[in-house]
This record gives C-alpha cells, structure tokens and sequence, in this order.
C-alpha cells in the first residue's frame, strides 16, 4: 500500500495555512518548529511535489499544487473532527471540545460571565473560543471550524439551525448637553445628529439602523472603527452619537462625558441567540448547552 500523508500532518499544513508562519503554527499544534518543518518535507516528499514555494524566504507561499493539498484536507479535516466527536459522545456524552464563536458586539460583555458558569455546569467539555464577525462565524460553522456561534439577529444563516435566546433594547449614547437631561428619546430626535456606527460586516451597524428606523437616513456619518470601545471615545470627544446595546452598558465602562439616553416606546430592540449545524455529530451536547445559555441570559435580563 502506497505512503500517503498522516493526519497530524495535515493538521500541521493547515495551522502553517491559518498562520502564515512556521514558528506560530509548530506553537498552535504544541510541537517544536524543526518538528513541523520535517512533517512538511516529509508530506513533499511522499507526493514528490513541493507544497511551499521557498523562493519566498521572508513569507510563507503556497504552491498552486500546496493549495490544492490544503483544499483538499479542509475538506477531510471536518469529516474525521465529526467522528471524533460522535465517537467521544457515544463512549462519555457532555465530553470533548466545543469550538463556541461570539461576533465582537457580544463577546467582551458576555463571555465573561457565561464561560464560567459554562465551564463548571459542563466541566468535561474543552470551550475553545473564537471571535469573529457574523458572516465569519457563518462560514466557519458551515466549513466544520466551530460549532456553535452566539450572535445577533436577524441574520441569514440559510442550512443552519438558530434558536433567538433573547432581546435587549438599544439606548443613545451622547456627550454631555446634546438632549436635555434624562430627556426619553423618540427616532426623529436623531434627525440630523451625526451618528457614528462600526464599519460594514458589523451586524450591529445594521441592527442599530433597522431598530431606529433610520436606514434611509442620508446624513448619517459611518466612523470607520472596527470596537465598541472606538465608537464611545469618538461620543465623549462630541464628535457625534452611536447607539449601544444593553449588554454594554450594564458593563459600567463609560467614560464621564458619554450621556445614556433610552428611548420611548417601541423601544429599538436587537436579538440575542445562536446559530449551529443541522445534524451535527455533537447536536446533543449543543442543545445542552444552549438550553443553559437560555436559562442564564433570561436571568441576567
């Protein structure tokens, strides 16, 4: 039978593909880098083609016949991930690992009280976190690299499934004297106020125009900031408003000078809630866990 390439090291020449660098991928898979480096050559020389083009010393360069080696195990690496996991399942359910992704809109005002809660209600399971925007999060979930994503809604996710675990209202973050204290906003009171938002693939930029009924605003000014955190300083410096989710606030970050306005009723509103893959290997681990991030999120509301 003819030698073909092992698994781990096609894990190796995917984690060199994720990171661009020799020394940060033999880091990622726990091994030396002259250990990575030898299971490259080693893969070379079974296919007797070279996989990286080292005229390129500064970069690590894919070969066009390297691509279609990493293609290629994109492609068998979820498949033999999946039997891992349904075989760990069968032998110790609520066992493993679970790659959880949060878009940046939630992540750093969540995780940290839901990891931990998460970590002692299901202390056999390895939560390996990735952050990510939601189209992001999407395709990682279809290509097999996480599996479950806690975002916000509406957003298409078209052959998954997504379950809405709750709602929280936005409110009007604004420097000082720019409403009247303790003033109860209505959406035509943002009318010509210059609103600073994230940059597109945010789904907050549109989940915040959508609430407010402002998509057909014309004067708005989008901020290029890829953070929350950005969007507040440029408030407080008067620059203009932006609109925060709940979640942020209850944090207590602000800074001094950033007023909070809420709205009047409708109150603009976003949803909560998660997305993950139809008959997944781990979709009873999966429910478990979500039907512990519904009850704990229900009662931080």
């Amino acid at each position: 039978m003819k030698a073909i390439p092992t698994l781990r090291q096609l894990q190796y020449l995917l984690a060199l593909k994720e990171t661009k660098n020799f020394r940060k991928a033999a880091e990622k898979c726990h091994i030396t880098q002259p250990t990575l480096s030898a299971a490259i050559k080693e893969i070379e020389k079974l296919l007797g083609v070279s996989v990286i083009d080292r005229s390129q010393h500064k970069n690590v360069i894919f070969t066009p016949f390297g691509k279609n080696v990493i293609e290629a195990a994109q492609k068998i690496m979820p498949h033999i991930e999946s039997l891992m996991s349904e075989a760990q399942h069968m032998t110790e359910p609520l066992s493993g690992f679970i790659r959880l992704g949060l878009i940046p809109t939630i992540a750093p005002y969540l995780l940290p009280s839901i990891l931990p809660q998460l970590q002692k209600k299901f202390p056999k399971i390895d939560f390996q976190i990735n952050e990510a925007i939601s189209q992001n999060l999407v395709e990682k979930l279809h290509n097999g690299d996480i599996d479950l994503a806690l975002m916000a809604f509406p957003y298409e996710t078209e052959g998954l499934n997504q379950k809405i675990l709750m709602e929280e209202p936005f409110y009007c973050a604004t420097s000082k004297n720019s409403f009247q204290k303790n003033q109860k906003l209505a959406f035509k009171d943002l009318d010509g106020q210059r609103l600073l938002l994230l940059e597109d693939g945010h789904c907050l930029r549109d989940h915040a125009l959508s609430a407010c009924k402002l998509q057909n605003q014309t004067d708005k000014k989008t901020f290029s900031a890829t953070s929350l955190p950005t969007l507040i300083q440029m408030v407080g410096q008067g620059y203009g408003i932006t609109l925060l989710p709940e979640m942020v606030i209850q944090q207590g970050v602000l800074p001094k000078n950033v007023v909070l306005h809420a709205f009047k009723k409708p109150y603009p509103m976003r949803k909560i809630g998660v997305a993950w893959r139809q008959k997944d290997p781990q979709e009873q681990n999966i429910l478990e866990i979500i039907k512990h991030l519904e009850e704990n999120l229900s009662q931080t509301k």
